[in-house]
């Protein structure tokens, strides 16, 4: 081979060895963060990049696997193999400095993404109080009393110092106040609609334990009742297979009675139950882990107070409103304004997701994760005051109400797309994905359903 040929022969062995170097490194990224999606499903807060989620994972790493192979094949069939820096010792050399900048990427990304790095996180300004949206008020003018039928009373005729007789006047009849007329509910808030559903007195419980087969094969069985002045609910638990979640189908009538529980500064994280008695539910979820999860973006609300007011830029965002309606935002598609949702009397937000329905309630066709079988928490809404919990299981150790550990699941969890799919069978009008894997989990009456096999850092409670 000539000196020119020789040279030529350099530049491309060169260009080869840095192919197969980017190209180990971005495998070994695609490996690791595919672990963290399978442990992880909040995963799309770690890599906050569409390009990454889409063209890197599924098209750049295909590609250069195999350009890197060609080349090889080419230096192999040129005999280029016997250069020095391909041989056994220097390719092994290269997989372990691979493998340790892979790690080291991932692990920055996750500790940028996750705020494992305290002084990295923004401070926190504390809550503010949002404005209360005003009831409407019941007509002011006093009752017109109703006509009798009694003959109205005459007055006593008295004799006058000159003989004649004089009427005596009628007593004046003391003035009342008007009754102050008491504020309707909000409207949106069921009203009387589903009356049969609550109870007019003390709260009525049940466990009828009434099982039904679906027309997919799914047994579904109502396990638990709870019918209260302002909050009522049906419990259902599914089984077709292995598969295995169960939905709370809830009314309620007052949207404080939907309340958040949180930890009140970072390191006073908790489980789900012990949450749920602090707060003493009589049904909870967890859900979507602000304190802990990016951090440094995202509008946080709850109870009608602001925790966090930033920029809504990487994750879906979920509005419960104080008038009892439900928003998802897509952050891809839709504008979020922070100031306008705060002027429209929200009550919670969370941001976490993603939003697993579109605007016409249909199941959105891609999600920006790997969107691996999980564990699975969402919050589903079909209209002011009707709203659903729903936890899957998955592969995971399974909880006991006082941590017992029963090993791990059997269950295969779902992906977004098959949680999406279930939401849309429902009927309902907005989903959201909530904190799933070792999060996930429902409380309901000193019972447990799901893994809580981590501890949290807020649950969405219902109180009665």
């Amino acid at each position: 081979m000539n000196k020119n040929g020789e040279q030529r022969f350099s530049a491309l062995r060169t260009v080869a060895m840095i192919l197969a170097n980017l190209t180990a490194i971005l495998s070994a990224n695609y490996i690791v963060f595919y672990i963290l999606d399978h442990f992880n499903p909040g995963f799309h807060f770690v890599v906050r990049s569409e390009f990454f989620l889409t063209k890197y994972l599924h098209f750049v790493i295909p590609v250069l696997m195999l350009l890197t192979a060609l080349l090889y094949l080419l230096l192999y069939a040129a005999a280029g193999c016997k250069a020095k820096r391909f041989q056994k010792k220097n390719l092994i050399w290269i997989l372990v400095i691979d493998i340790i900048l892979a790690g080291a990427f991932a692990m920055t990304v996750n500790a940028r993404a996750f705020g494992w790095v305290k002084w990295l996180r923004p401070a926190e300004t504390g809550p503010v109080a949002i404005a209360t949206r005003v009831p409407m008020q019941a007509p002011t003018e006093a009752p017109t009393p109703e006509p009798t039928d009694a003959p109205a009373e005459t007055p006593i005729s008295t004799p006058s110092q000159n003989g004649t007789e004089s009427q005596a006047p009628a007593e004046t009849p003391e003035p009342t106040e008007a009754p102050t007329p008491e504020p309707t509910p909000i409207p949106g808030l069921l009203g009387d609609k589903y009356k049969e559903k609550f109870s007019e007195g003390e709260p009525v419980v049940t466990e009828p334990n009434t099982s039904e087969t679906l027309a997919d094969g799914t047994v579904r069985t109502l396990i638990y009742t709870y019918a209260g002045k302002s909050v009522a609910f049906d419990l259902y638990h599914y089984q077709n297979g292995k598969q295995e979640y169960q939905i709370a189908d809830l009314y309620v009538r007052d949207i404080e009675k939907l309340t958040a529980v949180y930890e009140n500064d970072q390191g006073h994280a908790k489980d789900l139950k012990t949450f749920a008695r602090d707060s003493k539910a009589i049904l909870a979820i967890n859900s979507d882990y602000f304190s802990n999860n990016a951090n440094d973006a995202g509008l946080i609300i709850r109870n009608g107070m602001m925790i966090r007011n930033r920029t809504c830029k990487y994750s879906d965002l979920l509005v419960i409103y104080q008038d009892g309606t439900v928003r998802g935002f897509d952050v891809k598609k839709d504008r979020i304004d922070n100031n306008e949702i705060l002027g429209s009397y929200p009550y919670h937000s969370f941001y976490f997701g993603p939003s697993l329905l579109d605007e016409n309630g249909a199941a959105r066709e891609k999600f920006t994760t790997l969107n691996a079988r999980n564990p699975r928490t969402a919050f589903g809404y079909y209209e002011p005051g009707h709203y659903a919990f729903i936890c899957v299981l998955g592969d995971r150790t399974v909880r006991g109400i006082n941590g017992e550990n029963f090993g791990e699941g059997k269950a295969p969890g779902m992906t977004l797309d098959e949680l999406a799919a279930l939401c849309v069978s429902l009927g309902m009008k907005v989903a959201y994905n909530f904190d799933g894997g070792g999060s996930s989990g429902m409380y309901w009456n000193e019972h447990y359903f799901g893994h809580n096999s981590r501890i949290t850092g807020d649950i969405l409670a219902i109180v009665d």
